[in-house]
């Protein structure tokens, strides 16, 4: 009887075992933001902007629209990453957008946020 309980105690801390250390599988998340933005630049200023924005990881795609008449702008980013699977997981940071246009001399306005689907 006892090599019965001995197996089972071992089967039971193998099934605990795998049921926590299992990873889930992530899902692969896809987020347009839309931001505009203000202030007068130049098309080489734009182009910086669009370049450190694009060396973001998860940035798959990063379009500007400038209308210098009107001193207004706005840059299309699309983002593609894995869902989160951990607390420690580095995910993408719209704040990082911000931060981009300030440090390019132009005053962030609106984010729009759209999840796409797949």
């Amino acid at each position: 009887m006892m090599p019965k309980v001995k197996y089972l105690c071992l089967f039971i801390i193998f099934s605990f075992s795998l049921n926590t250390f299992a990873q889930h599988p992530s899902k692969l998340i896809k987020t347009k933001y839309t931001y505009t933005f203000l202030g007068e630049t130049t098309t080489s200023v734009i182009d910086n902007l669009v370049q450190e924005i694009t060396s973001i990881k998860g940035v798959v795609y990063c379009k500007p629209f400038y209308k210098p008449e009107q001193s207004r702008g706005q840059i299309i980013v699309n983002v593609e990453e894995n869902s989160r699977t951990s607390e420690g997981q580095e995910m993408f940071d719209p704040t990082l957008l911000k931060k981009i246009i300030i440090k390019h001399g132009l005053q962030p306005d609106d984010i729009e946020i759209i999840e796409l689907s797949e």
